[in-house]
């Protein structure tokens, strides 16, 4: 827990005691308080960002540990953001820390933390300063800070504290804004492929609770028994159902209409009952084989996930169990990668996530 906070401390030779104690208010409570007025935040934001010079050199978000990063706006990466999103992802990760049960003890260890640094002479200050500082700070009952005028004439600190499950999906995030913006009179559609495990599924439910959009799964178009024949299943990404997923799902989305399907269910080898989804904004395909070279450029944005073999077998152990794991080792992995290679799925993919092999 103290690994941000002094490095924190080491990179930020200005510092004063309650910049410090900030960082540690931060990491523990996030940016402190709920947005009540939206309107208002909105102003405020737009204001903030267009007095901005995006920099290159100032890095998109800065870890604050306890699952937090400081957002950058004057981040040349962050320029695609809109205000709009940027305010969803913030308000979102306010109101999840602000639930959390343990920010007062992890406060308090913070502080701790700080004065053991502190005293190890990391911090830019003295042990006396701090000192000095956290008396007075503990009898006011450890409110909110600001940064320091000091620290203000340094760094020019201008950002947003969000939740760092957000951080890698960032430049994806700003490109389906890009998007957005750009394709208003119709339908957005992206997919995300990717090997097992990666953290697709995860990235669409993030990408659902921020936009107005409809989620369909690969998974549930895996080719159905009867189609298992040895010629299919030797095809690169023949197993799954790509002429139905075509038909059923990516023909009306093109043509603006809703879409009605039916997902297939692997335990029992049957189609569950249909489901319809009306006309979103945004479309999110998501599963491997989603960039199948038969659907053409259905697409407006193709992303692709990439994960290390050591963390994949540890996800799938974790998330499936040992068994599952000798299958995807076995049978799923291998064709799955036969399809990345057969498509050069990660080469022509427009954007990739993720750790690379």
């Amino acid at each position: 827990m103290d690994t941000y906070l002094k490095n924190h401390l080491l990179t930020h030779p200005v510092l004063q005691p309650q910049d410090a104690v900030k960082f540690c208010y931060q990491s523990a409570f996030g940016g402190g308080h709920l947005i009540t007025d939206p309107l208002r935040a909105a102003d405020y934001l737009a204001r903030e960002r267009a007095s901005l010079t995006p920099s290159a050199a100032i890095p998109l978000t800065e870890p604050l540990g306890g699952g937090l990063v400081r957002l950058n706006l004057a981040s040349s990466d962050a320029a695609s953001l809109s205000n709009e999103t940027i305010l969803r992802i913030f308000a979102a990760s306010a109101e999840h820390v602000l639930s959390r049960e343990d920010n007062d003890a992890r406060f308090s260890a913070l502080l701790t933390m700080l004065e053991t640094l502190t005293a190890d002479h990391v911090a830019p200050f003295s042990a006396e300063a701090l000192d000095a500082y956290l008396q007075n700070y503990r009898a006011q009952g450890c409110p909110m800070v600001s940064h320091t005028e000091e620290y203000r004439t340094a760094y020019a600190p201008s950002y947003r504290v969000i939740e760092e499950k957000y951080s890698p999906l960032l430049p994806l995030i700003g490109r389906i804004d890009t998007l957005l913006t750009k394709n208003q009179n119709r339908t957005t559609v992206i997919a995300i492929d990717g090997h097992a495990a990666s953290g697709k599924t995860t990235c669409a439910a993030v990408l659902a609770e921020l936009f107005d959009c409809s989620v369909f799964h690969m998974d549930d178009f895996f080719l159905p028994f009867e189609k298992r024949t040895e010629e299919r299943l030797a095809e690169a990404g023949g197993n799954v159902d790509y002429e139905r997923f075509y038909d059923e799902v990516l023909t009306p989305i093109l043509a603006g209409k809703p879409v009605t399907y039916a997902a297939f269910d692997c335990s029992s080898g049957t189609l569950l009952p249909p489901l319809t989804t009306e006309p979103k904004p945004l479309v999110i395909i998501e599963g491997s084989y989603s960039h199948h070279p038969y659907f053409g450029d259905a697409y407006d944005l193709r992303a692709a996930i990439d994960i290390t073999e050591d963390e994949q077998r540890a996800r799938i152990l974790k998330r499936n169990g040992e068994r599952m794991l000798a299958m995807f080792v076995s049978r799923w992995i291998p064709m799955e990668h036969r399809y990345f290679e057969a498509y050069s799925i990660f080469e022509h993919a427009d954007l990739v996530l993720g750790s690379t092999r």
